[in-house]
């Protein structure tokens, strides 16, 4: 869809963490004080009882256990039942090894050895005896999460008469997820005591590859497809705008070499217990009437089904709003009203002759010509009526791009979207951290405006990312975050904890993170996310010293000192994509650093009476000036544009500067 907001006014609206990621996060954490107690207090039986340390995306239920940690840095058996899911095996494989340890991977336990451990994994029933061993059998928190769908339960004590963790799922989703639980509780080489019991409010949680511009590259498909995975996210939605096989050329089939790439993503996919879900839209030029473009239609999802494909969308958005075809109008008319009744009437017979004679496939989902708002109008009232109940709307919510979204408004909009007593169920198709209407800006602000009920109104939620993949994973993480736990969902929180996944543990690197993440916090003047609100602070500070004749506070110099060191440390992440992804941004911010400090010489050359420093401090300043503001990122239908950091805060202080200061 075409994500250019509404009455914005005239302001501009790899395998991606390996193991040593976890093991980042862990350090950062405890460099950053992250540990806290539980919501849930400890109780139980009488031991040792250790702090809980913040569990991302935030569990339903998590306490302190009792007893001492659970060694894998030593002789560690993975017990993990015939059946159980191969990914979540290779995974906690992969922990054992990071901690030092030796796996060894068994259908049961009999006569352990002496000094070793053992992780129990796989579903509540093949685990039982593991849960009746620790005592978790009866305990309603654990049964309540062992029943719901992906839900699992994680917890520590002795098992056979070794320190055991048992990871049981109520399915293989849960299974996988409680593997990514376990990730972020090894500290020292061993786990932590816990009792964890958790499942996600949202069914369907992901991200929608949906905006216009350069797509993403078939690694950065499966880096970001692998971090949703970590993150327990369930949902990728293949929707490129500017891929023609999808829109422009939508009847052709794919190349033997397409085919394969596709066949890696749903493979990967399937690996991270990710749906991947292709979305065909066909909107531009259809005649919804004419059989030969259902037949195109269906024969081009059958080609996505022989390869593992059972979610489907068809989006009918960002096209023309009435039909376009004379078979269409002698079969429908014209007007809002009969364009509705025409889509209607295609959808359904993709449902009945493709969606519902497969076996295993979802239901199908539509992005409808009018997509945002809950109120109702003709388009919105014929749909509801004419479109099979079973079908799924994707939404943005009141606006093409809504700074905020509440559960009265989805609740409206699934009645609208719907029938009478039948309310149409909703997926929200959510338009951050999308930059395609502004592809000089990068939109780097935690998410916020989310009711936390909205779980009781919609069925999930896709974020819409930007062009920058990589850049676009803090966002991914909260969305996987508010949509496994809107209550338990705190965005500043949330944001801290992406940003030390990423950036690894060392300090430096966390420190030009966070900077550079503050020059591109701006989100559409959105009073929750002001523009650059460290650097404004700074900026500030110094101003108010300059004008009070007192010397300056030193935190604006600091922070050019560190903006400068931005190509130094970025690349040094944990994750290599995001300084790729920054790079004209980083550099033009570089540039920005080193003028506030030749700035910062200037003035207080000017200030001293030393005319030389201070004319040549100004000529740097013009030329840092120059060269930030240089056009160098390279977009797919605009040509070269400036980066744009901190909604011009830099250049509005190198500005004033300058002022200060007149050129001979």
């Amino acid at each position: 869809m075409n994500s250019a907001p509404v009455g914005a006014g005239t302001k501009r609206r790899r395998s991606v963490l390996l193991l040593v990621a976890a093991g980042a996060l862990t350090a950062a954490l405890v460099v950053t004080g992250w540990f806290v107690v539980s919501r849930d207090r400890p109780g139980g039986p009488e031991g040792q009882v250790t702090e809980v340390p913040n569990i991302f995306p935030v569990p339903q239920h998590a306490r302190p256990g009792t007893g001492s940690p659970v060694p894998l840095n030593g002789h560690v058996y993975i017990v993990a039942p015939s059946g159980t899911d191969q990914a979540s095996i290779a995974a906690v494989q992969d922990l054992v090894a990071g901690a030092g340890g030796t796996a060894e991977a068994v259908t049961s336990l009999t006569s352990p050895r002496e000094g070793a451990s053992a992780v129990f994994l796989g579903s509540a029933a093949t685990v039982s005896s593991a849960l009746q061993a620790l005592r978790l059998d009866s305990d309603p928190e654990i049964q309540d999460a062992l029943g719901r769908a992906e839900g699992y339960a994680l917890a520590t004590g002795q098992s056979a008469g070794i320190p055991t963790a048992v990871l049981a799922g109520s399915d293989g989703d849960g299974v996988f997820h409680a593997v990514q639980t376990l990730r972020q509780l090894v500290r020292g080489g061993s786990v932590v005591p816990v009792r964890v019991a958790d499942w996600p409010l949202m069914e369907t949680r992901g991200v929608i590859e949906g905006f216009y511009g350069t797509p993403w590259s078939h690694q950065a498909r499966l880096d970001v497809i692998e971090f949703a995975g970590r993150q327990k996210m369930n949902t990728y939605i293949y929707s490129p705008k500017d891929d023609p096989l999808l829109r422009d050329k939508w009847r052709d089939l794919y190349s033997d070499q397409e085919l394969q790439e596709l066949q890696e993503l749903i493979d990967a996919a399937a690996d991270n217990h990710i749906r991947f879900s292709y979305a065909l839209s066909p909107g531009i030029d259809i005649c919804y009437s004419r059989s030969s473009d259902l037949d195109d239609a269906v024969a081009k999802l059958d080609s996505l089904y022989s390869l593992g494909v059972r979610s489907f969308v068809i989006p009918l958005d960002d096209i023309a709003t009435k039909v376009q075809c004379a078979e269409d109008l002698r079969a429908f008319g014209s007007g809002q009203a009969n364009l509705a009744k025409a889509q209607a009437s295609f959808l359904n017979d993709v449902n009945d002759r493709f969606i519902s004679a497969r076996e295993g496939v979802l239901p199908l989902e539509t992005v409808p010509t009018f997509y945002n708002g809950s109120a109702s109008n003709p388009y919105k009232r014929e749909l509801g009526q004419a479109l099979n109940p079973g079908i799924v709307v994707q939404w943005t919510g009141e606006d093409v791009v809504s700074h905020r979204i509440t559960q009265d408004s989805a609740e409206t909009a699934g009645l609208t979207y719907g029938s009478p007593g039948s309310p149409r169920s909703l997926v929200i198709w959510d338009n951050y951290p999308v930059n395609d209407f502004s592809q000089d800006h990068l939109f780097m602000a935690p998410v916020i405006g989310r009711d936390a009920k909205l779980h009781e109104s919609v069925r999930g939620v896709v974020t819409n990312p930007m062009i920058e993949p990589y850049l676009s994973l803090p966002a991914v993480f909260n969305y996987a975050d508010l949509s496994w736990n809107g209550p338990g969902y705190d965005p500043d929180k949330s944001m801290s904890a992406a940003l030390s996944l990423l950036a690894g543990p060392d300090p430096e690197v966390q420190a030009a993170v966070r900077a550079f993440v503050d020059l591109n916090q701006d989100w559409q003047d959105d009073a929750l996310t002001p523009s650059a609100p460290q650097l404004r602070r700074d900026i500030d500070q110094f101003w108010e010293d300059y004008d009070a004749g007192r010397s300056p506070s030193g935190g604006l110099k600091a922070r050019a000192e560190l903006l400068q060191r931005l190509p130094e440390l970025l690349p040094r992440m944990a994750e290599p994509g995001f300084s790729t992804d920054a790079t004209h941004w980083m550099t033009a911010a570089a540039q920005y650093g080193r003028g506030v400090e030749e700035a910062l010489v200037m003035l207080e050359a000017a200030k001293r009476g030393d005319v030389q420093a201070a004319t040549m401090a100004r000529r740097n300043v013009q030329g840092a000036l120059t060269a930030a503001t240089a056009k160098t990122q390279p977009t797919l239908e605009l040509g070269v544009v400036t980066p744009v950091l901190g909604d011009s805060e830099l250049k509005a202080f190198l500005d004033r500067a300058l002022q200060q200061v007149p050129g001979s």
